[in-house]
């Protein structure tokens, strides 16, 4: 196992690259009267974040040697649909967080109106720029493919649905059902990313159901380490045997997949106290 030094390293590496990325894509955003929704986007996205989905979609990608300039324009798009989400799940008609990322929540920041246009235009700079961009008709036709998977991972049996499950469920019956939350809000942005790092190769259908397993699986195993950092008491051996699973999905992939190799040792450290 690598470093905690080396793997803070490396995905710092993959965060400034993606970090550029999204600064250069919401700096062409224009055309409120005052600037105040396009400031809103800019502060939802452009904090402190892991980046760890758009991360995910670059390492796929390398893994299968695709090209890096469209492939972080996907994983940019999964991000900035997953900041959106935010927006809203933070919103005190949903789980009423005041705090995001150590500072206000965009509705705090700027109120309730503004935050809801922010997060309607984050979705919307989304789903355009998998389709602004110049290349040639096979890579556009994977990128309206894959836009049609973006739109339809919010809908009401994706996020929409997580969340709706999310606001009905209290106390008891709540841990009963957080796997089924977990599967609906957490995983299918997580699988999208997978889809990111997919989407300029020609996978067979056994390479592209082991990439398919692992996305699955780190959502999941995500949002495990998020709930004992959290406080919840996980077994340890209930985390050792996901993060298993994950180490065998990329083994066929031999020393290819180091990169997914070390996202997995991230977990690990976080969900020991040692986070990176």
């Amino acid at each position: 196992m690598p470093t905690f030094a080396t793997i803070r390293a490396d995905l710092d590496t993959d965060r400034s690259q993606i970090n550029d990325h999204l600064r250069h894509l919401l700096a062409g955003e224009h055309g409120d009267a005052n600037g105040i929704v396009q400031e809103a986007m800019r502060y939802a996205v452009l904090g402190t974040a892991q980046r760890i989905r758009p991360i995910l979609a670059l390492r796929v990608a390398r893994l299968l040697d695709a090209p890096a300039d469209l492939a972080c324009r996907a994983a940019s798009a999964v991000e900035l649909l997953h900041c959106a989400s935010l927006i809203v799940d933070d919103l005190p008609c949903m789980d009423d967080s005041a705090t995001r990322r150590g500072q206000p929540s965009v509705h705090v920041k700027f109120g309730e109106a503004t935050a809801v246009l922010a997060a309607f235009g984050l979705v919307a700079l989304a789903s355009r720029i998998l389709v602004e961009v110049d290349c040639s008709g096979d890579e556009r036709r994977r990128l309206l493919n894959f836009q049609i998977k973006l739109l339809r991972s919010m809908d009401c049996a994706g996020l929409i649905a997580g969340q709706a499950l999310d606001l009905q469920l209290t106390g008891n019956r709540y841990r009963r059902t957080d796997r089924q939350v977990t599967e609906l809000k957490t995983v299918p942005l997580f699988q999208l990313a997978v889809e990111a790092g997919c989407l300029f190769s020609d996978l067979d259908a056994n390479e592209e159901a082991l990439l398919r397993c692992f996305g699955r699986e780190f959502g999941l195993a995500f949002q495990m380490t998020d709930d004992v950092l959290d406080g919840e008491a996980i077994p340890p051996a209930r985390i050792a045997g996901k993060l298993t699973t994950l180490r065998a999905a990329i083994s066929p992939f031999d020393a290819r997949a180091c990169e997914l190799e070390e996202m997995v040792d991230y977990l690990h450290a976080r969900v020991t106290g040692h986070r990176p």
